[in-house]
């Protein structure tokens, strides 16, 4: 008897410790725009009022917010993909489920699979995580000098580049903000599927804090607000 109150008032405890989640995000155009702005922060947000969590964003590079939740520094990254390396941690439901494309000029012919890239001058956005599938091949020549997709879509556009790899919806609003009218793709051909997650920290906490944030997000999905959101399909789960 005195286990189980044991038990009891230290998982009271515990809960009653983990009412605020610090996140490391990184900076991804529309996404993450800024501690306050983006689709990703928008939803998350929204879910952490619904949850009652005090939420504080802080924006770092990539790698330096991976490295800050791997060491224990942060309860929560955001966001990661299914094309970065395997980490520890307790996932939410999928944020986004992103289908990459190859964008080029018109007149071309437009590669349906990474072969077709081959001997080519290919633009990878920076900051964006791409599977080892597409950049292990040696036979394509990757820039990541792009800063944005907007950059990818401008130089691609100019001629600095044969194609560019760009989420289709970035991409379209890329090309719509460059103006230009000389980039297609196939929206039957994508070329690689991520999934794109929220990870929280593989503690008593972080466990507490993925069954907050998917619990509202679950909500959020049923109610219409993470369409509102999104303007898009909500993710499976």
């Amino acid at each position: 008897m005195l286990s189980l109150t044991f038990l009891l008032a230290s998982g009271s405890l515990a809960a009653d410790g983990c009412n605020k989640m610090t996140v490391a995000a990184a900076e991804i155009p529309h996404f993450v725009e800024s501690e306050s702005e983006g689709e990703f922060v928008v939803l998350l947000q929204s879910a952490a009022k619904r949850a009652d969590l005090a939420l504080d964003i802080r924006l770092y590079p990539k790698k330096r917010a991976l490295g800050l939740f791997q060491m224990g520094v942060v309860d929560a990254l955001m966001p990661h993909s299914s094309a970065g390396a395997e980490v520890a941690s307790y996932k939410s439901l999928p944020i986004l489920k992103k289908r990459d494309f190859a964008f080029v000029r018109k007149g071309g012919s437009v590669p349906s699979g990474v072969s077709e890239l081959e001997g080519l001058r290919i633009g990878l956005t920076a900051q964006y995580a791409y599977p080892k599938s597409l950049t292990a091949n040696d036979e394509i020549d990757f820039s990541r000098e792009p800063n944005s997709d907007l950059d990818n879509i401008r130089m691609l556009s100019a001629g600095r580049l044969d194609g560019s790899i760009i989420e289709e919806q970035s991409g379209l609003r890329a090309i719509a903000e460059a103006g230009v009218d000389n980039v297609i793709y196939d929206e039957t051909s994508p070329i690689n599927e991520l999934s794109v997650w929220i990870l929280f920290a593989k503690t008593e906490c972080g466990a507490l804090h993925a069954e907050k944030i998917n619990s509202a997000f679950r909500a959020m999905i049923k109610d219409g607000e993470w369409a509102a959101i999104k303007k898009a399909d909500p993710p499976n789960g």
